[in-house]
């Protein structure tokens, strides 16, 4: 054998020899899914049954055994998201990613989940029934810490092990509160177009037009609070491992409009995509109790589930939980602001951040009555600058989250439900749900205050004249049990309730609900798994097809547009486009690219880069332009910087033109290429995947989808021109039958696990994608007929 040969076999032994002991090394890490494990602390046995989805049947002789079994098990799948959930809510994350996450770690710090989640832990009462479910449940957690293998992400990063708290649980809870609110983006873009550009400006933007609240913000505060909306944009759009909860869809048929007879309740909450996903499933039995629950990384409690009695799915609420109120600060001592007629002292705080590879960061949170002072977070505040309060619902301390949703899994009925959810603050939700006597009910569940006369939350107010008179009774919540309808709609739209009693809140233009309601609505239909599943994949709106039919009129025979046979051949296809959104359709192709463009012509030069940012990230924008497309005199229709004044007509002109360029230049001249497949994509994102070339391990897709932002089908993004990334949307999709309960359907984005080598990281993908579905096992002899694994877990 020559030299050479010789020299390829060594490197080939070395290669195979190291690609094996890789191989070897992170099966180590691996899920325990047979087998037995040691478990202290348990009272007795505990079976669990792994089914071919890698979901854990957990059969138990009490819950706090299957509680503290089921930390162990989910910590075993998706400790390193629980992980960082928990270091992004308290803002601990520079310690293992350096400097470059310094602001939101002291954005976290600054809105006192860490400090108040502390507080809250400290004053529970352990003797709840939730309360030690929940311990139970971290206690299962730490055990799988002490003992079993660090994930590799631990490995790359050096994340050191270390127990979870309750502290900590609480923690997450306030993570997923703080992404309800859209307050940090938009009372202070509001506040910014009122102070700057005036109220004429104001007539058109899509706000709660309650209150006549005038106080005007210094430009050096509105400023510091402009700062702080654009961090929480970048933090959106760059870290969201918990996912951010973006909007939701759920609906419930009684009876009368199912084909078996009993109700059906639909479910898919539209949350940021992340990896591992963001539902953990599992299944738990004991002798007097079974639930199958969609479990949080983390949190103890199911935020939703189904048994053969009861079952409810939620939806963000969008109530305006949080407010934000200038103080007056004291000119010889900025640690004092005016309150009752005196000076008063601010609670303050030291915190210490640690970073890597940096020295500790030292950083004072200071509170008023009304919570921290938000525009503290970036830098100390000036001379000139007033200080600005933030009043959120999760601070309140009577907020019974875990209780409340532990409540919900032993409800009898819907009435059992409608008694607990008089515990919840925060986070603000609409729980829709049905019970097996036939019951179907929604409630509008948050911390609802009653407002000064006069005041205006969708601005900054001003403290003491703007202060809270108490908050409102729950039986002036939005409501509704057994409505004559026969069904109930709730995505995230303004809830139609008692005169006087409507919820301020940023609301999302209605058209998903107005489609699911023409659906429920049509006909005779009677309703089953099946058709209710065409429904949750249903992919067109009347919403952008209303946008279209409004600039018709500007673009159709304009002088502009002759000669241009691309112009043309597109407006012939946009005005024939019937509001689908398919993988070969041409029409959103075009109308998203007009859209964008249409809005940066008309909104960006009057906000400027900075607030146009704050602008197209909020959910304002879709009601915004549904106003002006209505409205020719509108102010926003004139460009500053020209001589000329614009009309309406002349922008949807502009922008038509700009957008046939703008498509020519992505996809080519020839529009017959100009398909949604080609620009509508989804790629499941890991926070190590967001770095190249990891993103080729840890990540999964792309994948072409149909769908787009609020259709039922919703798979939304950022608006932008070129290329649509799917960035949120469906994170489960459930439909339960309550005449068979034990057929229920669900599918998840990724899988159960969170290791990228596990068989079960992204084995429900590819039907997700699809627009298919799965079981979600109840039933006892199918669930052992379909074992793939029995575990068995000993005292």
């Amino acid at each position: 054998m020559t030299k050479k040969k010789y020299l390829f076999s060594a490197i080939l032994i070395i290669l195979v020899v190291t690609f094996a002991a890789v191989l070897i090394f992170l099966n180590t890490m691996l899920p325990q899914r047979s087998g037995e494990i040691n478990i202290p602390g348990l009272n007795d046995k505990v079976n669990v049954i792994f089914d071919e989805w890698g979901v854990p049947h957990i059969y138990a002789s009490n819950e706090e055994d299957a509680y503290r079994a089921l930390g162990y098990l989910h910590a075993q799948d998706r400790l390193f998201q629980m992980e960082i959930t928990r270091r992004l809510a308290k803002g601990e994350l520079a310690e293992i990613l350096g400097s470059s996450l310094l602001d939101t770690d002291r954005f976290f710090r600054t809105l006192r989940i860490k400090g108040f989640s502390k507080e809250y832990a400290e004053i529970q009462d352990k003797k709840r029934p939730a309360v030690k479910l929940g311990e139970a449940y971290i206690k299962g957690i730490n055990q799988f810490i002490e003992t079993g293998p660090a994930p590799v992400e631990f490995r790359i990063l050096g994340i050191p092990k270390r127990p979870f708290t309750l502290e900590d649980s609480v923690a997450i809870g306030g993570y997923i509160s703080y992404s309800f609110a859209t307050a940090f983006k938009t009372d202070p873009l509001l506040t910014y177009i009122r102070d700057t550009l005036g109220t004429d400006y104001l007539k058109d933007m899509a706000y709660e037009r309650e209150g006549k609240n005038q106080f005007a913000a210094n430009n050096r505060t509105i400023d510091s609070m402009a700062a702080l909306a654009l961090l929480v944009i970048d933090i959106e759009k760059k870290f969201a491992p918990a996912g951010l909860f973006e909007g939701s869809n759920a609906w419930v048929v009684s009876g009368s409009r199912t084909e078996s007879g009993k109700p059906i309740l639909a479910s898919d909450p539209h949350i940021a995509f992340s990896v591992p996903a963001v539902w953990y499933e599992a299944h738990i039995i004991t002798p007097g109790f079974e639930f199958y629950g969609h479990y949080l990384a983390g949190v103890p409690i199911a935020m939703m589930g189904h048994n053969s009695r009861i079952g409810w799915g939620i939806t963000m609420f969008k109530n305006d939980d949080v407010d934000f109120f200038i103080e007056k600060s004291n000119p010889d001592n900025r640690d004092q602001v005016w309150n009752r007629g005196r000076w008063e002292d601010l609670t303050i705080e030291d915190e210490v951040i640690k970073v890597k590879g940096a020295d500790d960061v030292h950083i004072k949170v200071r509170r008023s009555k009304h919570g921290p002072l938000v525009n503290d977070v970036l830098k100390e505040l000036d001379s000139d600058e007033a200080p600005v309060s933030m009043w959120w619902a999760y601070h309140e301390k009577n907020n019974r989250m875990f209780e409340a949703f532990h409540s919900f899994a032993h409800a009898e009925t819907v009435y059992d439900m409608e008694r607990a959810a008089k515990k919840l603050y925060a986070p603000g939700i609409n729980v829709i749900a049905a019970d097996n006597s036939g019951n179907i009910a929604w409630w509008g569940i948050g911390r609802i205050p009653e407002r000064a006369p006069g005041a205006n939350p969708n601005f900054i107010m001003e403290s003491g004249k703007d202060d809270y008179r108490g908050f409102r009774d729950f039986s002036r919540h939005p409501q509704s049990i057994n409505p004559p309808s026969g069904y109930i709609v709730s995505s995230n739209h303004r809830p139609e309730f008692k005169k006087g009693d409507m919820v301020p809140g940023y609301y999302n233009i209605p058209y998903r609900a107005k489609r699911i309601e023409e659906l429920l609505a049509a006909g005779d239909k009677k309703w089953t798994m099946e058709n209710t599943k065409q429904m949750q994949l249903d992919n067109i709106t009347e919403f952008h097809v209303k946008i279209r039919d409004a600039v018709l009129p500007f673009l159709e025979g304009s002088e502009e547009l002759q000669g241009d046979k691309n112009a043309l051949e597109a407006l012939t296809l946009f005005k024939n486009w019937e509001g689908d959104h398919t993988l070969e359709s041409k029409g959103p192709v075009i109308f998203f690219q007009f859209y964008y463009d249409l809005m940066e012509s008309a909104f960006k030069d009057d906000l400027g880069e900075k607030y146009f940012e704050i602008f197209l990230g909020t959910k304002m924008f879709e009601k915004n332009v549904s106003l002006i497309v209505s409205n020719p005199e509108s102010p926003w229709w004139n460009l500053k910087d020209t001589e000329k004044k614009e009309t309406m007509g002349d922008i949807i002109v502009k922008s038509w033109l700009q957008c046939v360029r703008n498509l020519e230049s992505d996809l080519g001249a020839n529009i017959d290429k100009w398909s949604w497949g080609r620009v509508h994509s989804i790629e499941l994102k890991h926070p190590l995947g967001r770095k190249k070339p990891l993103n080729k391990i840890f990540n999964e897709g792309p994948y072409t989808v149909p769908g787009a932002r609020e259709v039922v089908n919703n798979l939304g993004f950022d608006i932008s021109g070129g290329h649509h990334y799917v960035n949120y949307g469906p994170s489960t999709r459930r439909i339960i039958d309550f005449a068979h309960t034990e057929n229920s359907m669900g599918i998840s984005p990724m899988g159960q696990s969170g290791y990228f080598f596990d068989t079960h990281y992204n084995d429900q993908t590819g039907m997700f994608v699809n627009g298919e579905y799965r079981k979600q096992l109840m039933n006892e002899d199918e669930i052992k007929e379909r074992r793939k694994s029995t575990l068995v877990l000993f005292p």
